[in-house]
């Protein structure tokens, strides 16, 4: 038996102090007195699963009442862990979650380890691995697309998704076994044959679900954009106006903005990651050269940059100041204090932009508020453009299933290979086999020990 808070650190009105192991209810029993309780039952150890009562926890030393809480019940098979399990919800002091962890922990129940719920979930086969992984995913969502990707993973969506690959690579083995046994069979060629359309089957769906890691790759690790442009071209203005908040400091100051200034939204449901850059410009300033060196390093590797070009500045200017190499970051080209007038070299900076792989032209007042909508689009152009949702609108959001997605896909390859260039089917037939232990690490079907322990390990204690 283990127990551990399931709220968050500090204050709160309520918190939940959950308990897992079979028996626990009744071990629990002689600490709580029932003051009401379902269908009028006098003890925690006559509820019903999915039953509460509530009642008065008393520390047996003192006979000093810790906290009036509701328990609810959770009878094996039927709870997170697949074991018996109470949940206690109590006020959420400092104090009263201490007092009744070591109540708990003086009866012979221990501290939960961290993930120790959802590995146990795991190992009593109530969730997959990639099930389980995703947990965190939906705790640690901080946009609405992020949350529904992992709820979708969590729900078990990928491992279906798995299961029909594995189907027909498991099919394809068998024909295989027949081939090895009865080569001089008639259907032999047939077989062969069929061997490889069942690959390719399964190859193909691999193929949708790693399509979509470019997308779910944004929704793990943010879309990072960057603000870049001279001093005074508007960008923290811009920055705050996207943000919602006055994050960056605005002045008509020149150089006001010296290192860069991060802002996590969400827009559109798309997690972002603002970063409002030093104005880049020649300076013999030590501070602010380091900053618009940095603006630059920013700049190369954000995924995405809005390159605002004021009313004021001239092509040769901009080709001066602002280097727009044709590389992968997604560029969009901003006319930035539209409300004080347009650019007379707009055309020609255009022209320009296009040139080194501007996607989008966009003209935007900060102060005014307009267009912010057409930066919005951008954004949303930018994520839509990164992936495919082909696979049912299932995202692999995780680098450690995307490379072992990619890994079986090379062994499919491989086995494809060997029966088309005569190799042999056994060779095919082991290299099959290693693209089911790939896609087992997924779902857990071929996790070790080791790999089990360092992805529960990151999980939060409670959880």
């Amino acid at each position: 038996m283990f127990a551990a808070c399931s709220t968050p650190a500090g204050i709160s009105g309520i918190a939940v102090i959950r308990v897992s192991g079979n028996g626990c209810i009744e071990h629990l029993d002689p600490y709580v007195k029932t003051v009401r309780a379902a269908g009028g039952k006098k003890t925690l150890s006559e509820l019903s699963g999915y039953e509460s009562l509530y009642g008065l926890i008393t520390d047996p030393v003192s006979n000093e009442v810790i906290d009036d809480v509701m328990v609810t019940v959770f009878r094996a098979p039927h709870s997170y862990t697949g074991e018996d399990m109470a949940e206690i919800s109590c006020h959420g002091s400092l104090a009263v979650k201490q007092e009744l962890l070591r109540l708990l922990f003086s009866t012979g129940i221990e501290p939960a380890l961290p993930g120790q719920f959802s590995r146990t979930a795991f190992i009593n086969g109530k969730m997959t691995l990639d099930g389980a992984e995703a947990v965190m995913d939906v705790i640690n969502a901080d946009s609405a697309k992020a949350l529904e990707a992992g709820r979708r993973i969590m729900s078990g969506a990928l491992a279906q998704r798995i299961g029909i690959a594995e189907a027909d690579l498991y099919e394809a083995m068998a024909l295989i076994e027949m081939i090895v046994e009865f080569p001089e069979h008639d259907d032999t060629e047939a077989n062969e044959e069929r061997v490889i359309s069942l690959a390719d089957k399964a190859g193909e769906e691999l193929k949708k679900l790693s399509d979509s890691y470019g997308m779910g790759r944004l929704l793990s690790e943010r879309v990072r954009i960057a603000l870049v442009g001279i001093p005074n071209s508007g960008k923290s203005t811009l920055a705050n106006a996207l943000s919602g908040q006055e994050k960056s400091i605005v002045t008509d100051i020149p150089g006001t903005t010296r290192d860069a200034v991060e802002s996590n939204i969400a827009v559109r449901g798309i997690p972002v990651t603002l970063i409002d850059t030093a104005g880049i410009t020649s300076t013999d300033d030590v501070v602010e050269k380091i900053g618009v060196e940095r603006s630059k390093e920013i700049f190369s590797t954000a995924d995405m940059a809005f390159i605002l070009i004021p009313p004021d500045m001239t092509l040769e200017e901009t080709k001066e100041r602002i280097d727009m190499p044709d590389s992968g970051v997604y560029k969009v080209l901003i006319f930035s204090k539209s409300d004080i007038g347009a650019n007379p070299d707009e055309d020609r900076i255009t022209e320009y932009g296009e040139s080194v792989g501007i996607r989008k032209i966009i003209h935007v007042s900060g102060k005014e508020f307009s267009n912010i909508e057409d930066m919005e689009d951008a954004i949303e152009e930018f994520y839509n453009s990164c992936g495919s949702g082909s696979s049912e609108g299932l995202l692999i959001t995780n680098g450690r299933h995307m490379a072992l997605i990619s890994k079986a896909i090379e062994y499919i390859d491989m086995a494809k290979k060997a029966v088309q260039d005569g190799m042999g089917v056994e060779t095919a037939s082991s290299v099959l086999r290693a693209a089911l232990d790939e896609l087992g690490q997924i779902t857990g079907k071929t996790v070790s020990s080791d790999l089990a322990d360092t992805i529960f390990g990151r999980f939060c204690i409670g959880k």
